[in-house]
């Protein structure tokens, strides 16, 4: 029931609270189902009623009760079949269906109802009928009109309640895009000054090399070519961290001059565990052996898949990428090929020392077309960092 709305829990617990009440006997000794299972076995509803209701009344005058008699049985019907239908309610709340709201309607009829059998015990006799019975039939009357009302509220509140929550779900959306976008123009003018302090030596001395020359038209043309390069420049926000997503574009744009086909299925988070250097060592190293992988592939699809997720508290990495040749390895640890391997399994090593630090889990599997690297980490261990 904790996941349960208020008009569901209410509804429940006034239905259950009406169904020990239908089954109180309050016509003598009879509940409902037992004055109309005697009323049957005799088969004579006017004699049940003054036996039971006016046992004082002469039995010479019972005539004149034969109406008030059929409608109590009527009514006394009526109640037997409300609260079958409300049990079967209570059976489609349980289960979260979806059920028809017919009390207004009975509401109705069993008030039409005891108005005329009121009416008509006042042509006979008020006095003889029992306290207990009118005063039985009228709580049943109001705790039915109440719990109608109620549950008219609890349909207005849920439904005011339901719209505020649309409206901040709107506006907290509107504001993460907001953020966004906030984020990628603020990147993009500090990926443009750090690529021109990056260059800028180099820059300077062609800009040199022109003013000696007096060449004045080159001079012109090559800052016209240095702007442009600076103002088109496309910076992509892959995950908000912004050392993460210069790697990933910068990796990207590698992936696509030698021609492989890199796909990144990441998502904004707020925070990482992991610092600058970090982000850069871990993910500099295995996008580069991917991209080197890749390179290597001369007669089918070169391809790197990045699946960076979190959910709760578990930070989830997945690199995977196409190969030319299983690579080979020496005690589960890969042996480089290349002719300069002076700095050889560092790259990897520092991978594992990352994870280890935060107490992650690093694993690999190797295919014959492809290898994929996997990292899990929990979070809350941690200090988050951006």
């Amino acid at each position: 029931m904790k996941d349960w709305s208020r008009k569901r829990k209410t509804d429940f617990i006034i239905g259950v609270a009406l169904q020990i009440y239908l089954l109180f006997p309050w016509v003598q000794h009879y509940t409902i189902y037992g004055y109309l299972f005697n009323t049957l076995k005799i088969n004579d509803y006017v004699q049940m009623y003054n036996k039971t209701l006016l046992p004082s009344l002469k039995e010479k005058s019972w005539g004149y009760t034969k109406m008030s008699a059929f409608v109590f049985l009527i009514i006394i019907i009526l109640l037997m079949v409300f609260q079958l239908i409300e049990l079967m309610r209570i059976y489609h709340i349980t289960t979260n269906e979806r059920t028809s709201d017919y009390r207004g309607f009975f509401w109705i009829i069993y008030l039409i109802f005891f108005s005329i059998f009121i009416d008509k015990v006042e042509f006979v006799d008020y006095s003889l009928i029992p306290a207990y019975v009118e005063v039985y039939m009228i709580v049943l009357l109001v705790f039915l009109g109440l719990w109608i009302l109620i549950d008219a509220m609890l349909d207005t509140w849920e439904s005011e309640h339901q719209i505020l929550i649309s409206q901040l779900e709107e506006q907290e959306k509107l504001a993460l895009q907001t953020k966004v976008k906030i984020l990628e123009e603020r990147y993009q003018e500090m990926l443009k000054s750090r690529k021109v302090v990056h260059d800028m030596k180099n820059h300077i001395l062609a800009l040199k090399n022109y003013d000696q020359e007096q060449n004045w038209s080159g001079l012109h043309e090559y800052l016209n070519e240095l702007s442009d390069d600076m103002l088109e420049y496309n910076f992509h926000i892959w995950t908000g961290n912004h050392m993460l997503d210069m790697i990933l574009n910068q990796k990207e744009k590698d992936a696509q001059n030698q021609n492989t086909v890199m796909q990144i299925d990441t998502e904004v988070f707020s925070t990482l565990p992991f610092t600058d250097r970090e982000i850069i060592s871990l993910f500099g190293n295995l996008l580069d052996n991917a991209l080197e992988a890749c390179e290597k592939i001369n007669d089918k699809e070169r391809w790197i898949k990045i699946k960076i997720k979190k959910k709760n508290l578990l930070l989830y990495i997945e690199i995977a990428n196409a190969l030319e040749q299983r690579p080979k390895q020496i005690q589960k640890k890969f042996v480089s090929n290349k002719k300069d391997n002076g700095l050889h399994g560092y790259g990897m090593k520092n991978i594992q020392d990352i994870v280890k630090k935060y107490d992650g889990i690093f694993q690999y599997k190797v295919y014959e077309d492809q290898l994929i690297f996997m990292i899990s980490i929990y979070t809350d261990m941690h200090r988050d960092c951006y």
